[in-house]
């Protein structure tokens, strides 16, 4: 899906095509994505950012007292300033990612709390139902949503820096900062998130050990995912999480964690784990190894034979406990080793 959008491939022409034909087979011009989904006998995962149909979303509660205000500063640019009763705070954003972080005094916590107060969390059946419609055949529909306060602090609110530095200067505003978002997500998933429809659930956490180390790691995160991976489990749902960085670190917490199954994790040459110890610290817990093929062997700066070789130990180690996909993102990698891995699947012999 990455490849697909980053080549812009269904506008492809055939006067176009001489700038992506290193990247893009010469049958895929002008294709729709499932025709190539069909071709290559894959799945499809996330119909938000396959289809555009957004399941969840976040909208303000009636009477909230919230203004915000855009300023262009340049290309793609935008100042954001968010005007609340109890303070403002802005941030800076280009092409729709943070560049400048919007909570960066301890006062500025307390307007986040009440922007968080005043928005609402929903599912939209509609979108289901399209979603629903559009991947017959394809897989079932499966979302991400909110990410637990400490890593909305790291990604969306504070930044990495930022947020250790406070959680040391002001520990008691930010572990209370936490707890308020934990109330708040608590309630929607009980309210939600237990109750829409969908089977499986995404936590798109983006994980990496470098930002939540095992002592973060400890502290803040892991009671946070027992205790949600619960609820999800008693309303009969599956639960993965998305650890798309480096985690040797975090080895011996995927066994114990209530997770049925990791997303993303990356062996050699782009990850920091090789997929024997993967294997090892998965063990025979039943978990879904769900990706797990490096990105950057899609790469012709890597022999083809470096991708089948990866691909066939994949299958030989995790299968049946395998949701075989790329680990994490395609975006300008051979389109045409796409074609290969599909004929590795078709000859593997469980």
């Amino acid at each position: 899906m990455y490849w697909y959008q980053s080549n812009r491939v269904q506008s492809l022409t055939p006067e176009k095509y001489h700038s992506v034909e290193e990247f893009v087979p010469k049958e895929y011009i002008g294709k729709n994505i499932k025709d190539i989904y069909k071709d290559i006998n894959g799945s499809i995962r996330y119909p938000q950012e396959t289809f555009g149909f957004t399941l969840f979303h976040a909208i303000r509660k009636p009477n909230h007292q919230i203004k915000i205000k855009r300023k262009r500063l340049g290309h793609k640019t935008y100042l954001v300033k968010t005007t609340t009763p109890v303070g403002d705070i802005s941030h800076v954003e280009k092409d729709t990612r943070i560049i400048e972080f919007p909570i960066k005094k301890v006062e500025d916590l307390k307007v986040m709390g009440y922007i968080e107060e005043q928005t609402d969390f929903i599912f939209s059946d509609t979108m289901y139902e399209k979603a629903k419609k559009e991947m017959e055949g394809f897989g079932i529909p499966i979302s991400y949503y909110f990410r637990s306060p400490y890593m909305k602090c790291v990604l969306d609110y504070l930044g990495f820096e930022r947020t250790i530095l406070f959680l040391r200067k002001y520990k008691l505003e930010m572990e209370e900062f936490f707890h308020h978002m934990e109330t708040i997500d608590l309630e929607n998933y009980k309210r939600v998130i237990t109750k829409c429809p969908l089977k499986i659930i995404n936590f798109g956490e983006n994980i990496d050990q470098h930002l939540s180390s095992p002592p973060y790691f400890e502290k803040y995160l892991l009671e946070y995912y027992e205790t949600r991976v619960k609820l999800l489990h008693d309303a009969s749902k599956f639960a993965f999480i998305h650890i798309d960085g480096s985690f040797k670190q975090l080895l011996p917490y995927l066994s114990t964690m209530s997770f049925d199954g990791y997303e993303a994790l990356t062996p050699p040459p782009q990850g920091d784990v090789p997929l024997d110890d993967i294997a090892r610290a998965l063990g025979d817990t039943g978990k879904i190894l769900v990706d797990g093929i490096p990105a950057t062997l899609f790469l012709r700066e890597f022999n083809e034979s470096k991708l089948i070789d990866k691909t066939k130990k994949i299958l030989d180690m995790f299968s049946p406990n395998l949701i075989l996909g790329i680990s994490d993102e395609l975006c300008h990698g051979d389109g045409r080793r796409l074609k290969t891995v599909y004929k590795v699947v078709e000859e593997f012999e469980p």
